[in-house]
């Protein structure tokens, strides 16, 4: 009997380390057509992929496949889900990123 209850502690305590490997990777795709900023980084016009980690805080930002930038995020709770991915801009800066169906959005 005390020898299940190890083995059931140990199969919790790797479930629990492996956590992290289930997190979702999600993308947004976006075409720059003017300089943009995201964090401290300056984007020149180009298409860009932003990728986000769920529960990491940090966004990376692709230029032809290449990370260019690892921007800190952090996550907020949306009221509900939301109905497209995309990009949220406020003067020619990136503040947030949206996922279709998620009602969580990486802030910057």
């Amino acid at each position: 009997m005390r020898l299940q209850v190890k083995q059931i502690l140990i199969g919790i305590a790797i479930c629990a380390m492996a956590t992290p490997v289930w997190a979702k990777t999600k993308t947004v795709d976006l075409e720059v057509t003017q300089p943009t900023t995201v964090g401290s980084t300056q984007l020149a016009p180009g298409e860009y992929q932003f990728r986000a980690k769920e529960q990491g805080n940090q966004v990376d930002v692709l230029h032809n496949g290449k990370i260019i930038a690892e921007v800190p995020c952090h996550w907020v709770q949306l009221d509900k889900k939301s109905d497209q991915t995309g990009v949220l801009l406020n003067a020619n800066t990136v503040t947030e990123l949206d996922f279709d169906g998620s009602n969580q959005a990486a802030r910057f």
